[in-house]
C-alpha cells in the first residue's frame, strides 16, 4: 500500500532518501547515489567544521600568548571566539546526528542564534567601553537593546521548542 509517506523499503536500502514511491530500478539507483553522495558531503562538512574549530582555538591560544592588547581586551576575545568555537560544534553536533539517522531538529539551529546573539552583545559592551561621542553611545546602546530582545525572543522560542517536543513525547 502506497500511502505518499516516505517509508522505507528495505528492498532498496534503509537510508530515508530512497522511498516506497521509486518506480523504476533506475529512480532506486539514482535515490541512492543522491543518498550516497549526501552522506559523502556531510562527512567533508563535519571534518571541515573540526578542523575550523581547531583553528579557532589554535588562533586564539596564539592571540593570548603574543603581547599587545590589554588583558581586559584579550579576556573579551577570549570569550567571543570560544562563543564562536561553540557555535561551530553546534553545527557539527547537528550534522553528526544527522549521519547518525536522526532528524534535523530546530533546537540547535536556536541554540546557535542565542550564542551568535551573545557575541554580538558582547562586541558592543566592548565598543562601549571606547571614548565616543554621544550619538554613537546612543547607537550603541539600542543596537545592544535590540541584540536583548533578540536574544529574549529566541529564548522564548528554545522553551518553546523544548515544551512542544515534550508534550509530543508524553502522548499515548
Amino acid at each position: 500500500m502506497n500511502d505518499g509517506s516516505p517509508a522505507r523499503d528495505q528492498r532498496y536500502g534503509d537510508h530515508p532518501l530512497v522511498i516506497r514511491g521509486a518506480r523504476t530500478k533506475l529512480d532506486v539507483r539514482l535515490l541512492k547515489a543522491l543518498a550516497a553522495a549526501e552522506r559523502v558531503i556531510l562527512y567533508v562538512v563535519s571534518a571541515a567544521l573540526l578542523a575550523i574549530a581547531g583553528g579557532i582555538v589554535i588562533m586564539l591560544f596564539v592571540m593570548v600568548v603574543s603581547g599587545g592588547e590589554r588583558w581586559t581586551e584579550k579576556v573579551v576575545v577570549v570569550i567571543e571566539d570560544l562563543l564562536l568555537v561553540l557555535i561551530v560544534l553546534e553545527i557539527f553536533a547537528t550534522v553528526l546526528t544527522h549521519l547518525e539517522g536522526g532528524r534535523l531538529r530546530l533546537e540547535p539551529f536556536i541554540i546557535v542564534g542565542i550564542i551568535a546573539v551573545v557575541r554580538h552583545i558582547m562586541s558592543v559592551v566592548v565598543r562601549l567601553t571606547v571614548s565616543m561621542t554621544a550619538a554613537e553611545s546612543r547607537e550603541q546602546f539600542t543596537e545592544m537593546a535590540v541584540y536583548a530582545g533578540v536574544a529574549f525572543l529566541l529564548t522564548a522560542a528554545l522553551a518553546l521548542a523544548r515544551w512542544s517536543q515534550s508534550r509530543i513525547q508524553r502522548r499515548p
